[in-house]
């Protein structure tokens, strides 16, 4: 096979203005032009009015290119587009060779006789929202959905491109994936994948399946080889004689794998990947392709207890605790990310003691670089398919439509291990709830529970999941919590206090969240000056009543500060106990409950939301804090404000655990420890256990914080802090927190925080990047040292900020 790539720079022409702007291919048209100076960039946060023209009109990409006379005596010819977003039609020197629809799908089209060598290249691409306009008016029916124009459910487009309720609108067009020609002789092999036959202690039978089309009209003989390597060692090998029939056709081998190891989500076991490679050999052609192979077996497990039914994701036999996020695309444009930017994302949710994404149904299906880390790294993906939060048509031709992309979904990205469930949807369920009052199928439930399990029986890899949240039955509002998996909102969405997380006891909480502001850092981008109600901060709040939700929560926590700086901190710090409060219940609670992925990972642009990270990749306090609420092993006490007992737990992933619970009363206005306890405790693997309650009553929630410890053999293994009731009611003294930093030999960067007298959640602000740790609290003659990965940026100089210092007014 031999080809030329097709990337770079185009000519692009706005259908209705005639107007020539250069483009870049793979990318978008609004990309484009920001970075031309033709319309704003994402830091003007009233820019979505400024922009929208661009997707009501018709756009054309244009260029020239030339083929050598090999290529175009190829047996076969084809145009192949990794990627176009959305509705498009192709022409190769004036002649149509093809139409795309589906943002999601690659495509092939057949140009031989029709390229030369001299060829022009034209892609016209429509208006998304106008076609979409149209297809929602030809089908007749009344669709309903959250978020964005009710149009963007007619369209196998990322979905959140119409506005979020954490993003813009910013509905993209471009030629977003790779473009080429390819010319071959006889073969073309795609999609080789593998499922497992049998697996044990002693063998793992791995069937190896391949398709191949002989672009000849006749069978010919070929040589199949199939080999298994371990690193550069071949641990499994099987040749065979073949007739390569004409047309499409897939074939398999099984291959045994001696003694094989097994692929381990992190912090249960390693990560080993072997590679499989597959070569087709033939007089007129050969061909080869390669993918990596994780041994593991995974299963959804649903006993009966007495609450209900628990949902538990075993992978090899071993009930996993999912603690983690929920992922939204990086950024406004799908698709562009690098290796290295997925790279150092996903190192940084490993860092934080997490071991599952759920890659939401509103997006994108990331690039294969994405998937490849998480199988390095032991990260597991809850992976949607992209349907979100509305009605979807389910006529025949949107769910033949839907079946194309489920097929080529699970034939492209299968081979992860890393990929550990397939889910229809994302909050569908309630639309389908709604449309069965009054029609007998709702919207979306044949694509749900039809077209899609239908497409994934052939995955053996993983399981199925239809919705989520899903209670096994449709009026699931009886069982909310007890059965399936939970979104839950009632937090935040019913703006509900945060401390009822601890009435909720769902089985795996696959959504919850709490906003904040992002840093100073995205602030100062957006506009150093204004002040937080000024209306470009209002325009990056898109949660209906966000605003006077996030004062809700913050001003229950904390004193009203004095200054924008410092509100933007107490909130964060707000966010950071919300989320702690319910993580550490229901991991308290493992394995009744087995999952926690706090919504959201990060920002797509400057927002003011509930990720963990912001737009520029600054970490939030709730970053450290879940750092710490994650690690295994770990000790919890469940505090509540005005109640006289806590409650202490062990949590421990793996084995069982023998060792020492140590809880200190340390004294505000004395900075010393005025009460010891001491227990020990025999913790079992793979589950919490409880350790007892701790009386608090007698201790001034003002001016006492409780620390716990939990040790074993004589090391400590984890230490936490917490407060007795609400922050707003201590009194802390003036502190002063002395820095020094240094750089270290490989290019980190060293900090060295001291406090005279205890400070609370101090931390280093605004400095984008990894830090070790960061907002902990520290006792009075205390030193805590943290590393930053590599140097800082020139254009950062961090302050060292504690709530000690924050000042705040007077009469509140």
């Amino acid at each position: 096979m031999r080809s030329m790539d097709l990337n770079g720079i185009w000519e692009s022409v706005n259908g209705r203005t005639g107007e020539r702007y250069r483009a870049n291919v793979p990318g978008f048209i609004q990309k484009d032009l920001m970075e031309q100076g033709v319309i704003p960039n994402e830091y003007d946060t009233l820019l979505e009015p400024k922009i929208e023209w661009i997707e009501n009109d018709d756009w054309e990409y244009r260029r020239t290119f030339g083929l050598d006379d090999e290529l175009l005596r190829s047996e076969a010819l084809e145009l192949v587009f990794e990627g176009v977003d959305t509705f498009a039609e192709i022409q190769l020197n004036g002649k149509v060779v093809g139409r795309t629809e589906n943002m999601f799908l690659s495509y092939r089209f057949d140009v031989k006789g029709i390229a030369q060598a001299n060829n022009e290249l034209v892609v016209r691409i429509f208006s998304p929202t106008e076609t979409m306009k149209e297809k929602e008016r030809a089908f007749g029916e009344s669709l309903i959905q959250w978020n964005s124009i009710s149009a963007r459910v007619f369209g196998r487009k990322a979905q959140y491109g119409y506005g979020w309720d954490w993003g813009a609108r910013l509905a993209t067009v471009g030629i977003h994936k790779a473009v080429r020609v390819e010319g071959r002789q006889a073969l073309r092999g795609e999609h080789l994948g593998y499922r497992l036959a049998g697996l044990s202690d002693e063998k793992a039978i791995v069937v190896a399946h391949h398709t191949v089309v002989n672009l000849k009209d006749a069978p010919f003989d070929a040589d199949m080889i199939y080999r298994i390597y371990d690193g550069e060692t071949l641990r499994a090998e099987k040749k065979e004689r073949t007739a390569i029939a004409a047309g499409q056709r897939r074939y398999e081998a099984s291959l045994e794998i001696a003694n094989p190891k097994l692929w381990y989500p992190a912090g249960h076991g390693d990560q080993p990947l072997y590679r499989l490679e597959v070569s087709v050999v033939a007089d007129e052609a050969s061909i080869s392709s390669s993918c990596a192979v994780g041994i593991r077996d995974v299963k959804i497990k649903m006993p009966y207890d007495e609450q209900g039914r628990k949902f538990l994701i075993e992978v090899n036999g071993a009930a996993i605790l999912c603690k983690g996020v929920n992922w939204i695309p990086l950024r406004l444009f799908p698709n562009l990310d690098t290796a290295e930017e997925y790279r150092s994302e996903i190192a940084d949710i490993a860092a934080a003691n997490m071991n599952m994404i759920r890659v939401w149904g509103g997006g994108t299906y990331e690039n294969h670089d994405f998937y490849e880390e998480c199988d390095r790294l032991g990260i597991m993906v809850w992976q949607d398919f992209m349907f979100a939060c509305g009605d979807y048509p389910d006529d025949d031709a949107f769910s033949e439509l839907v079946r194309r992309e489920a097929d080529f979904v699970i034939d492209e990205f299968g081979w992860h291990p890393s990929i550990v469930l397939w889910c229809g949807n994302n909050e569908n369920q309630y639309f389908v709830e709604r449309s069965r009052k009054f029609r007998k199928h709702g919207f979306g439930e044949k694509l749900y529970f039809d077209v899609l399990k239908e497409a994934c029986r052939k995955d053996t890899l993983r399981p199925y999941w239809p919705t989520s949240p899903y209670s096994l039955t449709f009026d699931h509002s009886k069982y909310e919590g007890d059965y399936g998996d939970l979104h839950s909102w009632h937090v935040w969405g019913q703006t509900h206090p945060y401390e009822e997380y601890r009435d909720v006891n769902g089985r795996f909480l696959s959504e919850f969240g709490m906003q904040s502001y992002p840093s100073m850092r995205v602030m100062d981008q957006v506009d150093p000056a204004a002040n937080l109600r000024d209306p470009k901060f209002d325009a990056m709040q898109k949660a209906p009543y966000g605003i006077q939700r996030l004062f809700y929560y913050t001003v229950g926590d904390y004193l009203l500060p004095a200054d924008k700086a410092g509100f933007v901190y107490v909130s964060q710090l707000m966010q950071a106990n919300a989320l702690r409060y319910g993580v550490e219940h229901w991991v308290s609670r493992m394995p009744d409950t087995s999952g926690a992925l706090i919504w959201q990972w990060s920002d797509l642009w400057p927002s003011i939301s509930w990720a963990i990270v912001d737009y520029a990749k600054v970490k939030k306090p709730a970053y450290y804090y879940m750092k710490r609420s994650f690690r295994s092993p770990n000790v919890i006490a469940k505090t509540w404000p005005g109640r006289t007992e806590a409650e202490l737990y062990v949590v421990h992933d793996l084995g069982d655990i023998e060792g020492k619970v140590t809880a200190e009363f340390y004294d505000l206005t004395t900075d010393r420890v005025v009460k010891t306890e001491e227990r020990e405790i025999r913790g079992q693997g793979r589950r919490s256990t409880f350790a007892g309650k701790l009386e608090v009553s007698g201790f001034d929630p003002a001016t006492t914080v409780l620390y716990v410890h939990l040790e074993a053999e004589g090391d400590r293994l984890a230490s936490q802090t917490y407060l007795l009731g609400k922050p707003h009611r201590l009194k802390l003294k003036p502190a002063n927190v002395q820095v020094t930093k240094r750089a270290l030999p490989g290019g980190d960067t060293e900090f060295t925080l001291t406090a005279d007298a205890f400070a609370k959640d101090v931390g280093l602000s605004d400095v984008p990047g990894t830090l070790s740790d960061n907002y902990f609290d520290l006792r009075a003659g205390e030193s805590r040292t943290v590393v930053l990965q590599g140097p800082l940026p020139e254009d950062c100089e961090p302050t060292v900020v504690c709530l000690n210092g924050i000042r705040t007014i007077s009469y509140v």
